[in-house]
């Protein structure tokens, strides 16, 4: 009984509480808490908010309480550390550096801390403050190459180009892959201080070596025009495109180019080089991960350099990977109208908003950038939007728009071209769809996707069994890690009429990608043209669970009641015919 007796107290003071007039909460918690309360439980109670903030994506929060616990935990710089981490995280420059300062005064020499305090002084323009926490020696690999070339840019400053390119050069390891970032800061340095001929050959040398940074990438343009280099500079420009992809500074440096526009080399200050030296770093990291640790590093980047418009880009990307989507919009609603990366910017917020499920929203947003600003990139953005909403007609109409725009500019892009042969495919316009699909391939011949998908799409309508074969048989050596390109080699097998070897490969997509409900349900067609009709079953319920469409589970259900021979099931496979093959875009 004695057990109790606290609880039965303190519901007697409550129930008090609703008769008549009594203590308020604060008064209610000082007279439970206040007397004799250490100040370590305080501590421990703030620092177990922020860590279940930092926990359940709440930086801001986590901050705040981390912050409230430096002054009364008994490990303060640990705590002073994180406070920081999460103020960075949570986008609060100002109260970052304000933490770092609190941190370093309670002894925290921790990495985040020494880096978030010698950026500060150079914000400042006291770039002599920054030397002591810029001691490249006390960092880990990967702070350490942003320390080294913020340091350069540093000392640049302070004793000349000459004496920060031989501290980089000290740096280097001979390798050309391991020393890119240190060779880019190099090349930009040069730059600045107009040794143009040098920056052009550390240019060259990165891109021989197959790094492909877009920030370098624009500089060496930029060189080999002011060289007289144009074709060079267009073919550079192409190959990043075809090999990396679509980047809004490369695609206006090449516009410019093309229409006969002067160029001229930028020239670079102390900041906003220090600032491409955290950002380079910061994006390589972002397209290595799927969370927002990255994001740090961008504030940093963004304090130094409030113009560089790339790095907020990718900072809203980087939030948008971490399920931040409000603050990712947020971010990407800053970049101004006059950016080169506004267009990239609002097709970006359209897809934060697509993935919250607010389609008119993110189609609005899409469609208003694209009156202000008819983009290429844009474009092709919202009808990826349209096509993930069902909207095929709109996105063949936008997509025909840029391979006609691409044609007038003497160019084809496969991606585009892929696409809408896609597209084109799910409404069933099969011969426009064809006629696509084999552009596209004759571009990329060795492109297991697009392999693939047209393998797979002959196979499914019955035509061309050895061509289609051969096709998916090379997208599997291409990437034989692929689930859904065992499948398609497996299902070719199925629809030839060679069920044990069908099982085979069918076997090994599941194994690939055990929880996509397609593959488990071309299993189990497997298993009862085998006779192994449990199995089947089985295969079946465990499709049924993996949330297939509504079409498809109309399908499975009537394989479940009568078997895929089933009048029932002919009738369903030829409404839903052509909605199979969308899983075939690896």
């Amino acid at each position: 009984m004695n057990v109790f007796r606290p609880l039965s107290a303190l519901s007697a003071i409550l129930l008090a509480g609703s008769c008549v007039s009594g203590p308020s909460e604060s008064d209610l918690r000082n007279a439970l808490f206040s007397n004799g309360r250490p100040a370590e439980a305080q501590a421990y109670g703030d620092f177990l908010v922020a860590r279940f903030a930092a926990m359940t994506n709440d930086p801001e929060t986590a901050a705040e309480y981390y912050a409230a616990a430096i002054d009364t935990a008994p490990e303060k710089s640990g705590i002073a550390e994180r406070a920081v981490f999460s103020a960075l995280l949570a986008g609060d420059y100002e109260t970052a550096v304000g933490l770092a300062r609190r941190a370093s005064q309670v002894g925290s020499e921790a990495t985040l801390v020494r880096l978030t305090l010698g950026v500060d002084a150079m914000v400042r323009g006291k770039e002599d403050e920054a030397t002591p926490y810029l001691d490249e020696t006390k960092y880990g690999p990967f702070n350490e190459v942003i320390a080294r070339g913020l340091s350069a840019w540093r000392i640049a400053d302070s004793d000349g180009a000459d004496a920060a390119e031989a501290y980089l050069r000290s740096g280097l390891s001979g390798d050309a892959n391991l020393d890119s970032a240190t060779l880019y800061m190099m090349g930009l340095l040069q730059m600045a201080e107009k040794d143009d001929a040098s920056a052009l050959a550390t240019f060259e040398t990165l891109w021989e070596s197959g790094a492909r940074l877009a920030v370098g990438v624009h500089a060496h343009a930029q060189l080999l025009m002011a060289n007289g280099q144009r074709d060079r500079a267009l073919e550079i420009l192409q190959v990043f495109r075809d090999e990396i992809g679509q980047n809004a500074g490369l695609d206006g440096l090449s516009a410019d180019i093309m229409a006969g526009r002067k160029i001229k080399p930028t020239r670079l200050s102390t900041r906003e080089g220090a600032a491409l030296a955290v950002y380079v770093p910061a994006a390589a990291l972002m397209m290595q991960t799927d969370d927002d640790l990255s994001g740090v590093y961008f504030v940093l980047a963004l304090a130094l350099d409030p113009n560089l418009q790339v790095a907020r880009s990718l900072w809203g990307q980087s939030l948008d990977n971490a399920g931040r989507r409000e603050e990712a919009v947020a971010v990407l609603s800053r970049i101004p109208d006059k950016s080169e990366f506004y267009a990239t910017a609002r097709g970006q917020m359209a897809w934060a908003l697509r993935r919250e499920g607010r389609n008119q929203e993110a189609i609005a947003v899409a469609g208003e950038a694209l009156q202000h600003s008819p983009d290429r990139g844009l474009k092709i953005q919202l009808a990826d939007l349209f096509r993930s909403l069902d909207r095929d007609d709109e996105a063949e109409h936008l997509l025909s728009e840029v391979i006609a725009e691409d044609a007038a500019a003497g160019r084809q892009d496969w991606r585009v071209i892929y696409a809408r042969g896609t597209t084109l495919e799910q409404t069933d316009r099969w011969p426009q769809a064809e006629s696509d699909l084999k552009t596209a391939l004759a571009l990329q011949p060795e492109n297991a996707s697009i392999l693939n998908y047209l393998g797979y799409a002959y196979i499914d309508r019955g035509l061309n069994y050895d061509a289609a074969l051969n096709m998916i048989s090379r997208a599997v050596e291409l990437e034989p890690q692929s689930g859904y390109i065992v499948d398609s080699l497996g299902w070719a097998h199925y629809r030839m009429g060679r069920y044990e070897l069908a099982t085979r490969f069918l076997e090994r997509a599941v194994e690939l990608s055990p929880g996509v409900s397609l593959l488990n349900d071309h299993l189990g067609d497997a298993y009862w043209q085998m006779g192994r009709k449990t199995e089947a079953r089985f295969q079946w319920q465990r499709a049924l669970k993996l949330d297939p469409s509504p079409e498809d589970r109309a399908r499975i259900e009537a394989k479940m009641t009568s078997g895929p021979e089933a009048m029932l099931l002919k009738k369903a496979e030829s409404e839903t015919q052509s909605a199979l093959p969308v899983a075939r875009q690896n």
